[in-house]
């Protein structure tokens, strides 16, 4: 670690990135939350799985980049909350770590740090995944943004045909007028 605490001085990697870490071990916890803390991480904190799903479903506005959650915990575990996270955020980038073996059931759908490890190792995975993830939503504000855009235009594109459809009734209903007129005279 440099002298300023980071692993990529003097720009921190997880610079901005809203992060929810899981972890049932208070010491455990704020040992990583201090280290992506200090790359620049925007951090929430959850003792189980059970407190992580009532963070994620107050995130309506899907702001969180990434999370970071031990498979063994007490009330709700990491595997559950990773299945919840699976059908219903997708698109949620997930980081497991344990202190034990690597589970039986364990499926290799998320990075898995086996505790020790690099904390170095841990950032790098994570602004790798970070990055994707912001990508992502970018391209998803684009395309909201680009049809949002395509919809007014279409908007604009229907009254201007309203308003030549309407003059092309006048232009007929004044040529009716002008045909009675002569018939008169």
């Amino acid at each position: 670690m440099s002298d300023s605490g980071s692993f990529s001085d003097p720009l921190r990697l997880l610079t901005g990135a809203s992060l929810l870490l899981v972890e049932d071990d208070p010491g455990v916890r704020r040992a990583i939350g201090r280290v992506l803390e200090l790359e620049g991480a925007l951090l929430a904190q959850a003792g189980n799985g059970e407190q992580a799903i009532l963070i994620l479903e107050r995130d309506v506005e899907h702001l969180l980049d990434a999370v970071v959650t031990d498979l063994e915990m007490p009330v709700v575990s990491g595997h559950e909350l990773i299945a919840v996270l699976e059908e219903c955020r997708p698109d949620l980038p997930v980081v497991a770590m344990t202190g034990y073996t690597l589970p039986a059931n364990f499926r290799a759908t998320v990075p898995l740090f086996l505790k020790p490890f690099s904390p170095e190792a841990l950032v790098r995975e994570l602004h790798r995944l970070v990055r994707h993830s912001q990508e992502i939503r970018g391209r998803a504000r684009q395309t909201r943004a680009d049809a949002g855009e395509a919809r007014t235009l279409a908007s604009r594109q229907h009254a201007i045909a309203e308003q030549q459809r309407a003059r092309s009734l006048n232009l007929m209903g004044t040529l009716a007028r002008q045909r009675a007129l002569r018939k008169k005279t």
